[in-house]
């Protein structure tokens, strides 16, 4: 089996899965008397217990944040090479003259996310549940700019 590169759905799962257990670990590395990094261990080094658990709330909110945003690479990835299926394919895939001609209108430039959504919805006219769903998913795109800016971090 063919590994993914990264961002992937499952590679971001991993990955959070990975350094959130990596960051509960290493408070009992640095007392077992574990070799860090300089950076890591004059961070680290001298903390109260009460500066260990802010040190490790903020360091899991940030690694929450990085996952999700990997999570949304990995979607617009997705829906951007099925968009590029649909519009350059062969005849008969499901919305292509749409598609072709949202590509055709961005010439050179890249077709923008909230463009190929907005097309997705407006082509399905008589399933309302999935232009629900694809309203949801055109919102949560919206909103994830906001996911760079976190002050508590």
């Amino acid at each position: 089996m063919k590994e993914s590169v990264f961002p992937d759905i499952d590679g971001a799962f991993t990955w959070y899965i990975a350094t959130k257990d990596g960051l509960r670990g290493l408070r009992a590395a640095i007392q077992c008397g574990a070799v860090l990094s300089e950076d890591i261990g004059d961070e680290l080094y001298g903390m109260t217990l009460s500066e260990w658990q802010d040190y490790l709330r903020r360091q899991t909110v940030k690694r929450g944040v990085f996952a999700t945003l990997a999570l949304f690479a990995a979607c617009e990835g997705g829906i951007r090479r099925d968009f590029e299926w649909r519009a350059t394919g062969e005849f008969g895939q499901t919305h292509a003259q749409r598609f072709r001609k949202l590509q055709l209108q961005a010439g050179d430039n890249a077709v923008p996310l909230n463009n190929i959504l907005t097309g997705w919805i407006g082509a399905e006219g008589d399933k309302a549940w999935l232009r629900q769903r694809l309203l949801q998913l055109l919102t949560l795109f919206r909103q994830r700019n906001d996911l760079g800016w976190c002050p508590s971090l």
